[in-house]
């Protein structure tokens, strides 16, 4: 008799932690839930607020001699963007804004040309374009690197 009754009460205490957990998960479905609307609403959380964003698409690097050229198209909350090319610690170009004119869907197309040296050929050290947008304190974001690939280039001389 006495198992029979300690097995009820676990049984219960079971139950009641259970439920008490589930009044947690639903309470915090319902602030997201609310987050969500008032998002859709075309109100802005405090996190997005004043905040820089951009993507890419069908971005291409082309290699040929002493020029690289990297087209593709972008989407910036601004209609700019950055890049940089590097080799290690060295900087070939410095920070450069790129504007968009956007479409109807609110892309741009862009094309680089960045001028490839004998020095940045000889290196060891594989150089980077680095395309980003940047927040009102100067902040990188969304960086994307591409790492531009000479092994092929050298063979080819």
């Amino acid at each position: 008799m006495k198992k029979l009754i300690i097995t009820l009460l676990c049984a219960f205490a079971l139950v009641a932690c259970s439920s008490e957990e589930g009044t947690d998960s639903e309470s915090a479905n319902e602030n997201n839930e609310e987050e969500t609307n008032s998002e859709s609403n075309g109100e802005k959380s405090s996190e997005t607020e004043g905040s820089a964003s951009v993507q890419f698409r069908n971005v291409e690097m082309n290699i040929q001699e002493s020029t690289i050229r990297v087209s593709g198209e972008a989407k910036a909350m601004d209609n700019t963007f950055f890049y940089k090319f590097e080799q290690g610690d060295s900087v070939i170009v410095k920070e450069t804004a790129v504007d968009l004119e956007k479409n109807d869907q609110g892309w741009g197309s862009f094309q680089l040309e960045l001028e490839l040296t004998q020095k940045v050929r000889d290196a060891q050290v594989m150089p980077v374009i680095t395309l980003y947008d940047k927040k009102e304190d100067g902040t990188m974001v969304n960086k994307n690197y591409l790492p531009v690939d000479l092994r092929n280039l050298q063979n080819q001389q």
